[in-house]
């Protein structure tokens, strides 16, 4: 076991796979820039580390959620562009411009509270992207009206940059019309003024699914790390996506369970015969969810079932004889059609293959696979 880490329950983490996703859309958009989205902690797979290995690989933009992953970022070392999706609260307005980090205006009356922050010695600027509500009904403007009034606000201040515009589609990874109707509505309200340098709309899904010349950026967020954004999205176009994350644990302790003895809270597991159990130590707090009762995790290639509530920190499976202490266990697998893939997972935990990643809890170590080297990065030690 690594000196790095002192538990035998990590993730695994193909750098190589997500250059090459990322190279995948860079060759379906040639002529747009391609913006990972490194929120949510690289979809919990490490925001910093892929950061990193994109910027090497050509990465020019990141998207984030929040002012804080931003400025970890910077923190870190990312010295690319930044954009912040969500709303910052007007307070923090001076942290945007310090880190150089370009923020998302949702609203004109947010916009007018947040310029009252700027201090008039201020000499730096800020960028901006606008955002558009063309149906998503979350974030966003939706009039073409206070559209162009935010954009005379901005260029009536010296240091506001209009540097893009931006909206987001609600159904890209679904059948239907949605998308382009859409489409057709962000064209509608940015063709009624001066376009700024980033115009995107796209993102996995809508990068996947359509190209449109109208824009010239697209963001991409669970693709990067080789996942499609839904079957639907899979079965309809033909790129091939490689999954970059792998969970692993291993068996730390064996016993036979007699006929009438049970396991773990609740006593809801009863055997009904001789039946040998092994201990994995991942549960809830790991991001393995109570709801995995029932599923199965492989063991030298050997489908063992869960068995008993998951707990807080650990797990107890059916096993075959032959499962022995220190036995490698695949909780998550990197391959897209087999019985663990995120997947199969998202779908006993009756969600979706982002959050199946989101919930990678943070003391989980993350052990980085590239062809230059392997690095481990474990948050709690750091």
């Amino acid at each position: 076991m690594s000196d790095k880490y002192y538990r035998s329950t990590y993730v695994n983490v193909d750098l190589n796979a997500i250059v090459a996703n990322f190279q995948v859309f860079q060759k379906l958009h040639p002529n747009k820039t391609v913006m990972p989205v490194v929120k949510a902690n690289g979809y919990g797979l490490g925001s910093i580390k892929v950061a990193r290995q994109l910027m090497d690989n050509g990465a020019e933009f990141f998207a984030v959620a929040t002012l804080d992953e931003a400025i970890e970022l910077r923190m870190h070392g990312i010295d690319a562009k930044i954009l912040v999706l969500g709303v910052i609260p007007t307070e923090h307005i001076n942290k945007a411009i310090q880190h150089r980090v370009a923020i998302t205006v949702p609203s004109k009356s947010w916009l007018v509270e947040a310029v009252k922050e700027i201090p008039e010695s201020n000499e730096k600027d800020l960028w901006i992207h606008v955002k558009l509500d063309t149906g998503m009904g979350r974030l966003g403007m939706k009039t073409a009206e206070e559209y162009k009034e935010v954009i005379e606000l901005i260029n009536g201040h010296s240091h506001l940059i209009f540097e893009g515009v931006f909206t987001h589609f609600a159904c890209a990874d679904e059948p239907g019309d949605s998308m382009n109707r859409q489409q057709t509505m962000f064209e509608e309200i940015v063709g009624q003024a001066d376009k700024p340098d980033y115009i995107h709309s796209q993102n996995s899904a809508g990068a996947l699914m359509k190209d449109t010349q109208f824009c010239n950026a697209v963001r991409v967020g669970i693709s990067l790390y080789g996942y499609y954004p839904s079957a639907y999205v899979k079965s309809n176009v033909k790129v091939h996506l490689k999954p970059s994350a792998q969970w692993i644990s291993e068996i730390v302790q064996t016993k036979l369970l007699h006929a009438g003895e049970s396991v773990s809270y609740g006593s809801v597991y009863t055997a009904d015969e001789k039946t040998k159990i092994g201990v994995i130590p991942v549960g809830y707090a790991d991001g393995y969810p109570r709801m995995m009762k029932g599923f199965s995790v492989n063991v030298n290639g050997k489908q063992c079932e869960v068995i008993g509530k998951v707990c807080m920190d650990q797990t107890i499976i059916k096993i075959p004889d032959e499962i022995q202490v220190g036995d490698k266990v695949i909780i998550m697998d990197h391959h897209s059609d087999t019985p663990q893939s995120a997947e199969a997972l998202a779908h006993q935990q009756q969600t979706i293959n982002y959050e199946v990643l989101c919930r990678l809890s943070r003391r989980l170590p993350r052990v980085y696979h590239s062809s230059k080297d392997l690095e481990i990065r474990n948050e709690l030690l750091k």
